[in-house]
């Protein structure tokens, strides 16, 4: 292990054991050198860096090498530097319990440890930041959350970091609009499946539109269902599957196809639990809803009164959707109490690596 020194000696300290030892004043090496008394004066106080021109200088008067004085710089500039970090790091120790590192640990993207000043360093690199206080610059839109309601911004902001990360890794094409309205019927039909290779079927399908699909689990005191923001020049859903509900999950990617679909690239979305609904996120239930079961023959089934589990099985496999996503329209429609059926909601059962 390379030694690392507790205190940053500056070289002036050096400098004036040498002239002690040679007998020279400032005065005298000023001459020699042509630097001048108060110059030296304040390399030797610590006051001035030595530089590579007076290295050279003193090489020749004092003896030696100018790699010598230049490596005693050197060491003092990357020791001074080094302490400095090592306050930071003390310092932000009482941001971490804004930070969810356990999830983050969960998810593989830190390494687990126990000392305070090693989480702080390893949440730098996983944010790419060198103080944590820099996060709320990189995660804008997390910072416009009020905290409240069981969000803390930090850790809205580690999420969408964590998608940030996974977007990076995708390998899509330009976004083109046209043919992601052309796609969502083939998307709708991946809902009636639940095995483990339907995220990466669906992840593929959007990438061959321009569209990047990223799931990170849901992490605590973050309260979201998913966001929508542009990288570049591509539209990044990101979702958490809060609870597994396969229902949810469809609703919520279609709430967020909607976004992308009908709003600006500027724009950037988060989906809250039980959140106040502005007129782009109504707008955007409204297309969910639209899209994953059709307004006429939805209108046609309700006519019926039939709310049955066999007739919602009929009908669900008429539109080629999941049964769970027409039950869960009758509840939020007020045709079926909340608690009946419950059996007919499917979970995910898989997740993606």
């Amino acid at each position: 292990m390379a030694y690392l020194p507790s205190k940053a000696l500056h070289p002036g300290l050096m400098l004036q054991k040498v002239l002690n030892n040679s007998d020279m004043t400032q005065r005298n090496l000023s001459a020699r050198t042509g630097l001048t008394e108060k110059h030296i004066s304040q390399i030797i106080n610590g006051e001035a860096n030595l530089t590579v021109d007076t290295a050279l200088l003193l090489e020749n008067v004092l003896g030696g090498t100018a790699s010598f004085w230049i490596n005693l710089d050197k060491n003092y500039q990357e020791t001074q530097a080094r302490l400095e970090r090592e306050q930071q790091l003390e310092k932000e120790i009482i941001l971490l319990k804004n930070f969810p590192y356990g999830d983050l640990v969960n998810c593989k993207y830190v390494e687990q440890t126990r000392k305070p000043k090693e989480r702080v360093r390893n949440l730098w690199k996983f944010f790419g930041v060198n103080s944590l206080d820099f996060v709320s610059n990189i995660e804008a839109v997390a910072y416009r959350r009020k905290d409240g309601a069981g969000v803390k911004s930090e850790a809205l902001a580690t999420w969408l970091r964590c998608g940030e990360i996974e977007a990076a890794k995708l390998d899509l094409v330009a976004y083109n609009r046209q043919a992601l309205k052309s796609l969502l019927s083939d998307v709708r039909k991946l809902t009636r499946r639940v095995d483990s290779k339907v995220f990466a079927d669906l992840t593929a399908m959007l990438a061959e539109v321009g569209v990047g699909l990223v799931c990170v689990p849901h992490f605590a005191h973050t309260q979201v269902n998913g966001a929508t923001r542009w990288m570049r020049q591509n539209p990044v859903i990101q979702l958490s599957i809060r609870g597994r509900d396969a229902d949810k999950f469809w609703f919520t990617l279609f709430h967020e196809l909607g976004h992308i679909i009908n709003h600006g690239r500027k724009e950037e979305f988060i989906e809250f639990i039980n959140d106040e609904k502005n007129q782009k996120e109504i707008d955007a239930d409204a297309f969910a809803q639209k899209t994953l079961i059709p307004s006429a023959p939805y209108g046609v089934f309700v006519r019926r009164q039939d709310y049955s589990a066999a007739a919602i099985e009929v009908f669900a496999e008429t539109i080629q959707v999941d049964p769970g996503i027409v039950l869960g329209r009758l509840k939020h429609d007020g045709y079926v109490e909340f608690a009946q059926l419950s059996y007919m909601h499917s979970k995910l059962m898989w997740m993606p690596d």
